[in-house]
């Protein structure tokens, strides 16, 4: 099981990199993680960082 750390809007959370469908942004700071069962986490991060972040934990499960 690999958790990512992502800044929400009132802390931290930690999601299961394998069950994100998607990540959209919102603004330019902001996005939604969109995970398997439909549960949206807000976070206060650019997209493209938490992407990033969830592309390494999935490639470290591959190896």
């Amino acid at each position: 099981m690999q958790l990512v750390e992502v800044k929400s809007l009132g802390g931290l959370n930690f999601v299961r990199a394998a069950h994100v469908i998607a990540v959209q942004q919102v603004e330019p700071t902001k996005c939604s993680i969109i995970m398997i069962g439909g549960t949206v986490v807000n976070c206060a991060e650019p997209a493209r960082d938490i992407a990033a972040r969830l592309e390494a934990a999935l490639a470290g499960l591959a190896n």
